[in-house]
């Protein structure tokens, strides 16, 4: 009998992805959303996200933090394919002993990330369950069928990009935990990321409508797990510069004072909800263009190769990186 344990989350996604597809799925297990024809020129996007109290986020954690980060994740789902989010659906299982006021907090959470980013909260279900409190969302997105960018596109001499800053989210939970005496401006900005985190939803859609991105996917389990899955669905390896990996001064002062290592923890840590992509060599200049009005950092090129992921000190040596990223069962 295999476990959870013995083949992972990845494994048992790739167990049941097979038996998954229909004619009108264009793209369904394998990526950050499903997506379904809807016509000849539109295509409808469907991601689902679930939080479970001790696993994603600690009793004491603040109710709108996880309400509004619950929408985001899926979010940055949608802006991972370069769509537009549409309509949620939330499911709750809570205990009868479950504070009504907390669930309620969490929705007002919610839908401040709704309203922010124009999003309509149709439905949804409660159910009563003996363990922790449980909480899913599923979210619709659309967009045009020849825009969308999936993870499987990479080739060899594409260039390697991230939005934003890396390590945020992960120094965050570090400031839940308890685990660092840090100044109070450092504090706030990594909670901000843990529990706000910002679905670059504008940016996704301003890569998809230059035709220039090979392969996207969010930054959700590390960048060290997240490339590698574009590599593997792609058939290509890629290699990623040391030096080039955007950290926030925020971060690097809670590596400082923790005593973390800041490469492996920027490209481990998981939940920064940034962007990863790659470019075509040959329109590379279409997506600098972006980067006046977006933050956008290169940070290496795909190669050759079988999947794996590889990283460049300063004197050009490289080293395989293994997939450190989380996931939820550790195999």
């Amino acid at each position: 009998m295999d476990r959870f344990t013995d083949i992972g989350e990845f494994g048992f996604i790739d167990r049941i992805a097979a038996h998954a597809q229909r004619n009108r799925v264009l793209c369904g297990i394998g990526d950050d959303c499903a997506v379904m024809a809807a016509g000849q020129e539109r295509v409808r996007l469907v991601t689902v996200d679930a939080m479970v109290e001790g696993v994603h986020f600690v009793p004491q954690a603040p109710p709108e933090g996880v309400g509004y980060k619950l929408l985001a994740a899926s979010l940055s789902d949608v802006a991972a394919m370069g769509g537009k989010p549409t309509d949620a659906v939330v499911a709750v299982s809570a205990s009868g002993n479950c504070d009504v006021g907390y669930v309620e907090r969490i929705y007002n959470g919610l839908f401040a990330c709704a309203d922010r980013f124009d999003v309509a909260v149709v439905g949804g279900d409660t159910t009563r369950t003996s363990g922790a409190l449980v909480l899913s969302l599923t979210l619709t997105g659309e967009m045009a069928r020849d825009q969308v960018c999936y993870r499987s596109g990479a080739q060899v001499g594409d260039a390697v990009y991230v939005s934003g800053t890396l390590g945020d989210a992960v120094g965050g939970l570090g400031v839940v935990l308890g685990d660092v005496d840090l100044p109070d401006e450092v504090r706030t900005a990594l909670l901000q990321r843990h529990y706000r985190p910002e679905p670059r939803l504008d940016l996704g859609q301003a890569l998809a409508e230059t035709r220039a991105v090979t392969a996207m996917i969010d930054v959700s389990d590390g960048v060290a797990s997240d490339l590698s899955h574009i590599c593997q669905q792609s058939g290509v390896s890629a290699v990623i510069r040391a030096a080039a990996i955007p950290m926030s001064r925020a971060f690097v002062k809670f590596c400082e004072v923790s005593g973390k290592e800041e490469l492996d923890l920027a490209l481990t840590g998981g939940e920064d909800f940034e962007l990863l992509f790659s470019v075509s060599h040959k329109q590379v200049d279409k997506v600098e263009a972006l980067a006046e009005a977006y933050s956008i950092c290169r940070i290496g090129e795909i190669v050759a190769g079988d999947g794996s992921v590889m990283i460049e000190d300063g004197d050009g040596k490289r080293v395989l990186l293994e997939e450190l990223g989380y996931d939820h069962f550790g195999g």
